[in-house]
């Protein structure tokens, strides 16, 4: 493998010192990553702002919005985001990504967030690398080529994926100074295979963040990713920095010598959320008293008379009640919605641990293995894939679930999920249970 780095700008550079404590490589990757969304957005030609306590960057470039890291008092929490989203509203964001560390503050922000209208997402799993211990020990392709693409690179390669040909904000970003991006790209027999960026912070939490590692579906599974991560690493350490920090979904990075530094949390808002009007006061409290599992408000909304007359309807970011509430881990709140009349779901019940009443809703319920649920209206099985649970897809499949139904994002059945993310097992029960029942 050639790598061909630049040589570095002579420039001293203050950076996280080399014996970081795991508490400061957490701080340091939130950092890195609210100077990354704010970097994106000013290239982009948004803007980023603090308001009510929290920071978040505009940009122009599909009207998104990047919360960093809000950190909210408990008592004002409610207030403040009631108008943060008046003002994202008024800006006609079409997109918004809330990021925070965990455990988040204030603790129940999830809830508050979902009352509004967000969607919970999924968990990015920072890591850390000691730039003093990188490996290199790991197999790539013969002829394997990775260089910094200092000018805007016009690639022909249409599926290289976070790769935008002709970004308009890439030039920015490089001529800021001082410069702190940079574009890795991986090259096989003369064409472009992956890439990679490097965005750098300074200072007392400065480290090299990775992000956007990408490799063309031909040459996965080869090393290149791990190589073109090598290369920012090793480009970083030679401006002086001790860490190199990422989001990564898999582990894949431990052969490079990255270790876990735990996960954090997202909340994401599409566009067709805010393009209807927001939730009414009364909708936010009865969301918020569900996730934050306040049965004294839901009994006094009760008395009220001011729960809504659906108890099984979706919530504004696509959650059921009772699926907010077992997201948000709160039982109680469940148990009460179940008494008040809300149907106990699956998904919720398998979650909060209560394997054992499965069996039995779904012997009284056949059709809950079949009911749809959230944004993408997946079934059960669906998850179950995602999942890679062997357990509850036997159960679902007990029940002889509807195996032709497709969820509305990706036009996928439970076998298709299954093929796709590589859930062998979980496929072959479906195939030998189609098999049996003459499907």
């Amino acid at each position: 493998m050639l790598i061909e780095l630049p040589a570095p700008s002579a420039a001293r550079l203050r950076f996280l010192g080399p014996d970081a404590t795991p508490a400061q490589l957490i701080r340091a990757t939130a950092a890195n990553h609210a100077a990354h969304f704010a970097a994106d957005a000013r290239a982009a030609g948004g803007d980023v702002h603090r308001t009510h306590g929290v920071t978040w960057a505009y940009s122009p470039r599909g009207r998104s919005l990047a919360v960093a890291f809000p950190r909210l008092p408990v008592r004002t929490a409610g207030a403040a985001l009631d108008a943060l989203m008046a003002e994202w509203r008024r800006r006609g964001v079409q997109g918004i990504g809330c990021w925070s560390l965990l455990p988040t503050r204030p603790r129940d922000l999830g809830a508050r967030l979902a009352a509004r209208g967000f969607e919970w997402g999924w968990q990015p799993h920072w890591m850390a690398l000691d730039l003093r211990r990188m490996r290199a020990d790991f197999p790539v392709p013969d002829g394997l080529r990775i260089t910094v693409e200092d000018d805007d690179p016009d690639w022909d390669v249409d599926d290289l994926p976070y790769y935008r040909r002709r970004d308009p904000a890439a030039p920015r970003l490089r001529a800021a100074r001082p410069r702190r991006g940079w574009r890795f790209g991986a090259w096989l027999d003369g064409r472009i295979v992956g890439q990679n960026a490097l965005f750098l912070t300074t200072g007392r939490l400065g480290v090299a963040g990775i992000y956007n590692v990408g490799v063309v579906p031909a040459a996965r599974s080869r090393g290149v990713g791990r190589a073109v991560s090598l290369a920012a690493c090793q480009f970083a350490r030679a401006l002086g920095c001790h860490w190199a920090t990422l989001n990564a979904a898999t582990h894949i990075y431990e052969r490079l010598g990255f270790v876990s530094l735990g996960r954090g949390q997202t909340w994401w808002m599409h566009a067709p959320t805010l393009a209807v009007p927001p939730p009414t006061p009364a909708q936010v409290a009865f969301a918020e008293a569900v996730g934050r599992g306040r049965i004294g408000d839901l009994n006094a909304l009760l008395a009220q008379g001011r729960l809504p007359p659906d108890l099984d309807a979706p919530l504004p970011g696509g959650a059921t009640p009772i699926g907010l509430a077992a997201r948000a881990g709160k039982p109680a709140a469940v148990e009460w919605l179940v008494e008040h009349g809300a149907t106990l779901e699956v998904i919720p019940a398998w979650d909060l641990g209560w394997k054992e009443r499965v069996p039995r809703l779904l012997a009284e319920r056949p059709d809950l293995a079949n009911r749809r649920f959230g944004p993408g209206q997946i079934t059960p099985l669906h998850e179950a894939a995602a999942r890679g649970d062997v357990e509850l897809a036997r159960l679902l499949l007990a029940a002889n679930p509807d195996l032709d139904i497709r969820d509305t994002q990706y036009n996928g059945t439970p076998l298709g999920w299954a093929h796709h993310l590589s859930q062998t097992e979980i496929a072959a029960l479906i195939e030998r249970h189609q098999t049996s029942s003459g499907g």
